[in-house]
């Protein structure tokens, strides 16, 4: 069973619908009948109070004893149409007056001259039975008129009204549902259009556009809210794999067609022949450029990839840049660099990603050591500054004496594979300082380029505006 049959949305409105409706109709319904028995049994029992009051303004006292003066017109009220039994008796403190004398007596007597009804079973059928007891006055006598009917017209006309309730009931439930069903679906379509609109977005190609949220119901807007917002983080996720892809292919492109070359010529030469460890030394260059372009393209689509993540935390920022430089003083000391670190004795706390500064260093002093001379110097260092507006944000420096990038290159370094044309640099990839300013602008910070130590050489300032008093 498809999902869609278990979990239709129109099917669940219509059922929070549809019960408490049903619920309402049982209501009416069980509250109509107790109306309808009640409407007829009223309608029927002032029939009987109207025979027994006109019984009862014709007794007379004659000879000592209560008597019936009735007229004989008088006794066709006694009949009806729906052709019930009609019976009557009147007696005179427990002595038999006239009428039907296994009529059974009410228990307890009613008080004078009050109408009441009972219902009772005489001569086999069911009756209803009416009493009143009239005192004569003038004289002692207290007489008690009965008139019992049988039920079998209040029991046809309570039925024709019952059919009659329960037709016109069922008439409006089916209404009702035709009505409900039709107000779910035309209620619903919005859904269904939103849908479509989600179906034909991935239709095209490129980045996909953000649904409009105009004439979207607002019990739907935070669903199109939720579904711009992931189309914004497809985009930017769609974006970056393109955007590595083209970078990938363009750049790989140069160390695989060497390394190719290489390998035929490599088969060419005798082993160990001078040509053949030129073409080895040639390999293993390609291989090592390859493998630190491979890696600077992953690092900078892992930065932008995580560009909405929210990885900051509150740490020291002279620890995180000191061992960082301390990792690095082995590849130093082989390139006969020096690298020393300056820093204040007091903590500077910045609210930042510790891996994203560590990759900024790695980047910084990497570029300072590679492209400096024998013997050179590299310095880094953390410090704090005061901005114009008043507030504090921290500062590292990695500075060096080496050549060095010319002023009029400033702008152009940080472009992505642009590269200053090195002998001394055959494994560069131009990705460096673009790393450095992505991961910088994700610090919230900038990246500015100075004269390095001592007027010589390239200082690159990392200046994070989050930082906070420590």
């Amino acid at each position: 069973m498809s999902l869609r049959s278990t979990r239709s949305l129109r099917v669940r409105v219509a059922a929070y619908l549809m019960v408490p409706m049903a619920a309402l109709a049982v209501t009416l319904g069980v509250g109509g009948a107790w109306f309808v028995s009640t409407f007829v049994t009223s309608a029927y029992d002032r029939v009987l109070a109207g025979s027994i009051l006109s019984i009862a303004e014709h007794l007379t006292v004659q000879d000592g004893s209560v008597a019936l003066d009735l007229p004989a017109a008088a006794f066709g009220m006694l009949s009806n149409a729906q052709r019930d039994s009609i019976y009557y008796s009147i007696t005179d403190g427990g002595t038999f007056v006239t009428g039907y004398e296994d009529l059974p007596q009410p228990d307890p007597m009613p008080p004078p001259e009050t109408l009441t009804y009972r219902d009772a079973v005489f001569r086999g059928q069911r009756v209803r039975i009416g009493a009143m007891l009239k005192p004569i006055y003038i004289t002692r006598h207290a007489a008690l008129v009965q008139v019992a009917e049988t039920t079998h017209g209040r029991d046809l006309l309570v039925r024709r009204m019952l059919v009659a309730l329960t037709a016109l009931g069922a008439t409006l439930a089916a209404v009702g549902s035709l009505l409900v069903w039709f107000a779910v679906r035309m209620g619903l379509s919005p859904m269904d259009d939103l849908r479509r609109a989600v179906e034909n977005r991935f239709h095209e190609r490129g980045a996909v556009p953000a649904f409009s949220v105009a004439g979207v119901p607002r019990e739907a807007l935070p669903l199109v809210e939720a579904l711009n917002a992931l189309l914004t983080r497809l985009n930017d996720a769609m974006t970056v794999l393109r955007r590595f892809t083209a970078d990938a292919s363009h750049q790989l492109r140069t160390p695989v067609a060497i390394l190719k070359t290489h390998l035929r010529l490599l088969d060419r030469q005798p082993a160990d022949s001078p040509g053949w460890r030129s073409s080895r030394a040639d390999i293993d260059g390609a291989v090592d450029r390859l493998d630190r372009l491979i890696a600077q393209l992953l690092v900078l689509a892992g930065v932008e990839e995580a560009a909405r993540r929210g990885d900051a935390i509150a740490s020291d920022l002279t620890e995180h840049v000191r061992d960082t430089a301390r990792d690095l003083v082995d590849a130093a000391r082989q390139r006969r660099i020096t690298l020393s670190f300056e820093g204040p004795e007091a903590p500077v706390v910045a609210r930042v990603e510790p891996l994203l500064v560590e990759e900024i260093l790695r980047n910084l002093i990497d570029n300072a050591i590679r492209y400096n001379r024998p013997g050179g110097r590299v310095r880094v260092s953390v410090t704090r500054e005061a901005t114009r507006e008043g507030f504090e944000r921290a500062c590292i420096d990695v500075e060096d004496d080496g050549p060095g990038i010319p002023e009029d290159r400033h702008a152009r370094v940080f472009e992505r594979f642009y590269r200053l044309e090195r002998q001394d640099d055959p494994t560069g990839s131009g990705l460096g300082l673009a790393i450095v300013k992505a991961f910088a602008e994700r610090l919230g910070g900038t990246v500015s380029l100075h004269p390095g130590i001592d007027g010589r050489g390239l200082r690159v300032r990392v200046a994070l505006t989050s930082a906070v008093a420590g």
